[in-house]
């Protein structure tokens, strides 16, 4: 019976991304997973980078993370734009980025990337 009613919710999950998908909306859940996201970029990185301005219109310190998942490579690496990397960043820092392992968790930083990436 559990498999029966894991299947049915798997479905029924693929329908709700199919007809979202269609339509060019966000299931509501989704929704909030972005809003969270937002509100962990705005309290950690917002300060730095932007993400609704390309960098030739930035004042930040930061690079801009405008668009960056469309882009062929981030701005201060030759490659193409990686959550794997982006995550380390974050949580380990760079040259003059702090770290924020001992701040954000995983899911948050996962969190933060989504919402990156949705933009």
């Amino acid at each position: 019976m559990r498999k029966i009613a894991t299947g049915a919710a798997a479905l029924w999950c693929a329908l709700a991304f199919s007809l979202f998908a269609a339509g060019g909306k966000l299931p509501p859940w989704e929704k909030n997973h972005l809003l969270i996201g937002q509100g962990l970029y705005r309290a950690n990185c917002v300060v730095c980078h932007d993400i609704d301005k390309p960098q030739a219109q930035s004042k930040k310190f930061g690079p801009s993370f405008y668009q960056l998942f469309k882009r062929d490579k981030m701005p201060l690496a030759a490659m193409k734009p990686n959550r794997d990397y982006i995550k380390v960043r974050v949580k380990f820092g760079g040259a003059i980025m702090p770290a924020f392992a001992k701040k954000l968790n995983d899911n948050e930083i996962d969190t933060i990337i989504d919402y990156i990436q949705s933009k």
